[in-house]
Formats: C-alpha cells, structure tokens, sequence
C-alpha cells in the first residue's frame, strides 16, 4: 500500500472516529439527531470529509479493494455537500450507525495486515 493512501486511511479513521463520538455524546439517539440541527450539521460535515478523502485515495488502492463502494461514499458526500435539502434522514441515520463504523472496522484491519 503506498504511503499516500496510508495516511489518507489514517485520515478517514480519524472522522470515522469523530463520528463516533458525536453519536456517543447524544446516546446513539435518532430522535436527537432528528431534532437537534447541530447533531446533524456536526455529522453532515464528517460525512462530507470523509468522502473527500476516500476520493483521494488512489485509484490502484480503490480497484484492489472492491469491497468498499468508494464511489457510493463519494457520491453521499457530494449529497451533503451540494444538496443537504435532498438528504433522507433515515438514510443518514443508518450511514451514522452502519456505514461509517464498518468502513473505520474495513480500514483499520486493512492498516493492521
């Protein structure tokens, strides 16, 4: 793996890490999330991160690992940051608690081999 894409993963665990937090500090609570505009400009923003960086991984690290949709994470991102009135909040909520934790599991091991 290059160096580049190290610390670009390192970078993305990072935010997923954030995240993380966020949920945490709200009790893992939709209905806070639903309310509460702060809980979801804070996620909005880490969701619009990280696929920045996923996008600057390099396309040989995106092809040798198909597991991920790197584009479906780009893609989301490009939702939040150009269409944030268009974002189901179901959707967003499953990102928070299914997505992001998965990716930062996926990207950890991938560090770990």
């Amino acid at each position: 793996m290059k160096e580049k894409d190290k610390r670009t993963i390192n970078i993305v665990i990072h935010y997923c890490n954030r995240m993380e937090d966020y949920a945490n500090r709200f009790d893992n609570d939709k209905g806070i999330y639903l309310s509460d505009n702060l809980y979801q400009d804070a996620c909005a923003l880490v969701i619009i991160q990280i696929g920045e960086f996923i996008g600057r991984l390099s396309d040989e690290f995106r092809y040798n690992h198909k597991e991920i949709n790197w584009q479906e994470i780009i893609g989301m991102s490009n939702i939040f940051a150009h269409n944030y009135e268009d974002v189901i909040d179901d959707i967003v909520w499953d990102v928070i608690q299914e997505d992001i934790p998965n990716l930062k599991i996926y990207l950890e091991n991938l560090l770990n081999e």
